[in-house]
C-alpha cells in the first residue's frame, strides 16, 4: 500500500498569501481573535497610514478561517481585491506583500504584548515604576513602590524560579538607586540580589539539566552534564537553605539516571504532592510527567500488570485534573498515552469517549492534528478488531516527532499481521530500515529491534503448540526490558491481554 505524503511544492509557496501569517491567524483561538481585533482597532497600536486597510486585509482573511489553500486567499486574487488599480504580477514583490508584511508584524507585536500582561502585571508595573522614580531621583516615591513590590512578593504562593528571579530584579533595581545616590551604609539588598540570582539560576539550570537528561535516553544528543558548571547547581543547598523545587529536580536527575532507586521516587512522590501548591500549575504539570514517565518505566523493565494498572489509574487521575492541557487543547503525547493505555486495558468505551471529545482542534503539540487523531482512532479500531476501519482511518504523515511516523509502521503490522497481507514481510523490512535511518537513541532504537524480533518468531513458530521453543519465547517477550507491543506479542502467542 502506498501512503500519500502531502507536502506543499517550493513553486506554489510564491503565489500564496504571507504563509507566516495565515499560519498564525489560523492556530490563534475565538478569545486571541476578538482581543486581536480590539487591538487593530486601536490607534495607539495601529497607527500607520494603512490602519484601515491592514484592519480590512485581517477581517477579509478571517472569512475564509485563514486556510492557505483557499483560492480566495491566493496572492493573485487578494491583490485584486486591495489593488484592483495595479497588474498583479506573479513572483514579483508589491504592495500586497508589505500589507502582508505590516500585518503580521502587527499580530507578532500582539502576542508579545499578549504574553507581557499575562506575565505578573503588578510586579511589572512596580518595577517600571521604581524604574522611573530612580531615573527622576524621587527617593521617597521609589521607596514606597520597592516596599510595596517587596510586600507583594512575600505574600507570593509560588517559590519557583521565576519567583527568585524578580527578586534579583528588584534587589538589583534597589542597590542601583543606592549606588547613584551614594549610600553604601546597607548593601544588604545587594547580598541579597545575587542569593537570589543564584537561586533562580540554579533551578532554571537543573530544570534544563532534567530535560537534556531525559532527550538523551530518546535521542543522539551528546552533552556534557558533568561539566562543573552544571555541576555546580546541585550544591545549591550547601549554600543557602533548601528550596522545595530545586530539591525536586535533583530528585529528577537522579531518577532518570537511575529508575531503579526507590527511595528516591518516594521521596519524590511525597514531596511533589506536599509542595505542588507551591510551584506554578505549568511546573507541576511537567512534574507530573516525569512522574508518569518513571512509573512507565518501572512497567517497561516488569511488564507487571498490576504496575500497568497503577499506571492507567495515574494517567486517568493527571487528566481530570486538568495535567493534559495547554490552555484549551490537550497535547497530543498525553492524548496517545491516554489511548494507548486504555486499549491495553480494555478500556474501549472511555477510549472511544476521549477521542470523541477531543477531535483535531483540541489537539496541541504538532503541527498535523487531524493526522495525529487519526493514529488514534486507528489504534482504537484495531484493539476492537475492526481491522479495515483501521485501515482505512490511518493517515501517514512524516511528522516532526519521529516517534509518531514510527508509530504509524508498527500499526501496519500490526494490522497486516492480523489479516494475513502478503505484505507483511515487507513492512517490517520497512521499519527495520526506517528505525536504522531515524535520529532516536540507541535504547529505543533496541525496543524496535526487538520486537520485529520477537514478531519475526512468533510467525516461524508461535502458532504450534506449546512446544519448548514458543515457551522460551514467551518467556523471553516478559522478562524483556522496554520491548514495544508486549501485550500484543504475548496475546499473539495465546496469553491474551
Amino acid at each position: 500500500m502506498n501512503l500519500p505524503i502531502i507536502t506543499h511544492h517550493p513553486k506554489l509557496i510564491n503565489f500564496m498569501l504571507n504563509r507566516k501569517l495565515l499560519e498564525v491567524l489560523k492556530l490563534l483561538n475565538a478569545s486571541e481573535h476578538s482581543r486581536l481585533r480590539l487591538f487593530l482597532q486601536s490607534p495607539y497600536f495601529n497607527n500607520k497610514s494603512n490602519a484601515i486597510e491592514l484592519t480590512r486585509l485581517y477581517e477579509y482573511i478571517m472569512i475564509y478561517h485563514a486556510v492557505e489553500e483557499h483560492p480566495q486567499l491566493s496572492k493573485a486574487r487578494v491583490a485584486h481585491e486591495f489593488f484592483p488599480e495595479k497588474t498583479f504580477k506573479e513572483g514579483q514583490k508589491g504592495p500586497l506583500d508589505t500589507l502582508a508584511s505590516d500585518l503580521f508584524s502587527l499580530v507578532k507585536r500582539f502576542m508579545a504584548q499578549s504574553a507581557f500582561e499575562a506575565n505578573d502585571p503588578e510586579f511589572e508595573e512596580g518595577l517600571t515604576m521604581a524604574k522611573f522614580y530612580r531615573r527622576y531621583g524621587m527617593e521617597e516615591r521609589f521607596w514606597q513602590v520597592v516596599y510595596a513590590t517587596r510586600k507583594s512578593q512575600q505574600q507570593s504562593t509560588y517559590r519557583d524560579a521565576t519567583y527568585f528571579q524578580k527578586q534579583f530584579y528588584l534587589e538589583d533595581e534597589a542597590g542601583s538607586f543606592e549606588t547613584l545616590n551614594n549610600r553604601f551604609e546597607d548593601d544588604a539588598n545587594v547580598v541579597i540580589a545575587i542569593q537570589n540570582l543564584d537561586i533562580a539560576y540554579a533551578i532554571t539550570k537543573l530544570e534544563l539539566l532534567c530535560v537534556l537528561s531525559y532527550q538523551q535516553k530518546h535521542s543522539q544528543i551528546i552533552f556534557d552534564i558533568a561539566a562543573p558548571l552544571n555541576q555546580a547547581v546541585f550544591t545549591l543547598p550547601e549554600k543557602y537553605p533548601i528550596v522545595q523545587q530545586h530539591e525536586i529536580y535533583r530528585l529528577v536527575f537522579q531518577l532518570i539516571q537511575h529508575p531503579e532507586d526507590d527511595a528516591a521516587f518516594t521521596t519524590f512522590e511525597s514531596l511533589l504532592e506536599r509542595h505542588k501548591a507551591e510551584i506554578p500549575f505549568e511546573k507541576v504539570r511537567n512534574l507530573k510527567a516525569y512522574y508518569r514517565f518513571f512509573l512507565g518505566r518501572r512497567y517497561d523493565k516488569s511488564g507487571n500488570s498490576d504496575v500497568r494498572n497503577q499506571i492507567f489509574k495515574v494517567y486517568k487521575a493527571h487528566y481530570e485534573e486538568g495535567y493534559f492541557y495547554e490552555g484549551d487543547a490537550i497535547m497530543i503525547n498525553s492524548l496517545k498515552v491516554l489511548v494507548l493505555f486504555g486499549l491495553k486495558l480494555g478500556q474501549f468505551d472511555w477510549v472511544k469517549k476521549v477521542l470523541d471529545e477531543h477531535q483535531p482542534a483540541q489537539i496541541c503539540g504538532t503541527k498535523y492534528p487531524v493526522e495525529a487523531h487519526s493514529l488514534c482512532l486507528a489504534e482504537y479500531y484495531f484493539y476492537i478488531k475492526e481491522y479495515q476501519n483501521a485501515l482505512n482511518t490511518l493517515i501517514y504523515k512524516h511528522f516532526e516527532n519521529p516517534n509518531y511516523s514510527l508509530w504509524a509502521e508498527m500499526l501496519l503490522i500490526k494490522i497486516y499481521f492480523e489479516t494475513l497481507d502478503e505484505l507483511l514481510e515487507y513492512r517490517m523490512k520497512a521499519l527495520d530500515q526506517k528505525v536504522r535511518r531515524t535520529k532516536i537513541s540507541t535504547e529505543t532504537k533496541q525496543r524496535y529491534y526487538q520486537f520485529l524480533k520477537k514478531l519475526d518468531k512468533i510467525i516461524k513458530y508461535g502458532w504450534g503448540n506449546n512446544g519448548p521453543k514458543r515457551t522460551r519465547l514467551m518467556e523471553e517477550i516478559k522478562t524483556t526490558p522496554g520491548i514495544i507491543e508486549r501485550e500484543w506479542l504475548l496475546e499473539k502467542l495465546g496469553e491474551g491481554r
